[in-house]
């Protein structure tokens, strides 16, 4: 491992119950970044999502993966973004492939495609065992406090 909660705490503003990023377990600074997500039974989003066959909302798993390539884009510009605040301006080319039920474990992988001044576009995957359960292109930025 990496990074763990404590330390990816860090570099992104999110804290449970909303910080789905468990663990880094890889990392290249300006290229990639794999991180892990457990989506536990006692998650909040189970009871409303849905009562009788609880499955984790895509949005989640897509906020998920923002997370983790904004530990991405903080460890690898970490001199001059620390302590800035992350925005997420673009979700495209969104797939949804399987379900996650509660106990998956997610793996996500992350490339950043481009950055340009402040803006950060990201290529981001989620697979369950081996199996791919969602991608999505994400364009972040980080703003001035």
């Amino acid at each position: 491992m990496i990074l763990d909660k404590d330390q990816i705490k860090k570099y992104i503003p999110h804290r449970e119950p909303f910080l789905f990023v468990d663990e880094v377990v890889e990392l290249i600074p300006e290229e990639s970044i794999t991180a892990n997500v457990t989506f536990h039974e006692a998650s909040f989003f189970f009871e409303g999502h849905f009562p009788d066959n609880p499955v984790v909302p895509g949005v989640i798993i897509v906020e998920a993966m923002a997370q983790a390539g904004g530990v991405l884009i903080y460890k690898s510009f970490e001199s001059k973004l620390l302590g800035l605040t992350p925005a997420l301006v673009g979700i495209n080319n969104v797939k949804f492939k399987a379900p996650t039920f509660p106990g998956d474990k997610l793996r996500i992988e992350t490339i950043l495609v481009k950055s340009k001044l402040n803006i950060f576009k990201l290529s981001a995957k989620a697979f369950n065992n081996d199996k791919l359960v969602v991608q999505a292109d994400i364009t972040a930025t980080i703003m001035s406090n």
